[in-house]
């Protein structure tokens, strides 16, 4: 997301209290075990054909300095193939950002062997970020590898990501890496990395569960690499696969 301006206290929790509402209403009503994303780094998952995903993601950090609230909304097809199309809104905050985007892309996932018990695949994606407050057209370009250390069932990600500032707030290349360390069946510990000083530059990190009739909740803890980047925040997903 890109860091948001200042804006009044009083704003600032009012719209708080919108997003809490909103949330509780969300994980009340829907009942999502894929996942584009680890926390902000594209993953090694990938809908299934005419499977339809959605994700709301709030981050936020309660209290001054720094006080914020952005969303990030995620919609995804599955046409087959190891594809995905994809729809994402950006950068929706208060304090306003100034650059809410619309992106649509697709992702796509390549197994290298599929009965090696490392499992590689390659994780390529594409995405057109539209500014919807005039800052024009840009792109986000990603490419990573991914394995399973089979002895501990844990995914390993790393690659580059190329993008300008309808997302990054900057245009930016920089390393990307993810950790997913699966406890149960249901529950995993996850973590990801954006190397540098954007708006993305961030070690998240945190955890997953699945819950019946395919929901999910992500819940995390945000690190920026520098003070420019911002504060420390939390982060928080609710996911639906249909």
């Amino acid at each position: 997301m890109t860091k948001p301006q200042r804006g009044g206290d009083w704003l600032f929790q009012c719209n708080m209290k919108k997003f809490i509402f909103f949330f509780f209403v969300i994980f009340i009503r829907f009942q999502a075990n894929a996942q584009q994303t680890i926390f902000n780094v594209p993953s090694v998952d990938v809908l299934t054909k005419n499977k339809i995903f959605l994700q709301h993601e709030s981050q936020f950090r309660a209290k001054d300095p720094g006080q914020f609230w952005a969303a990030t909304n995620y919609f995804a097809h599955g046409i087959g193939y190891d594809t995905e199309l994809n729809i994402t809104q950006f950068n929706l905050s208060t304090p306003a950002s100034q650059n809410v985007s619309l992106g649509i892309g697709a992702k796509n996932v390549f197994p290298l062997a599929t009965k090696n018990s490392y499992q590689p695949k390659i994780i390529f994606g594409l995405m057109i970020p539209i500014s919807l407050q005039g800052q024009g057209i840009g792109h986000w370009i990603y490419s990573s590898g991914s394995i399973i250390i089979p002895q501990s069932n844990t995914r390993l990600t790393a690659g580059i990501s190329n993008g300008t500032k309808q997302i990054f707030g900057e245009s930016v290349t920089c390393f990307i890496g993810g950790f997913e360390q699966k406890i149960t069946d249901d529950f995993s510990l996850i973590a990801d990395w954006y190397s540098g000083n954007h708006a993305l530059g961030i070690l998240a990190t945190g955890f997953s569960y699945a819950f019946p009739q395919d929901f999910a909740f992500y819940g995390g803890y945000q690190i920026p690499n520098s003070k420019n980047v911002g504060r420390n925040s939390f982060v928080i997903e609710i996911a639906k696969t249909f």
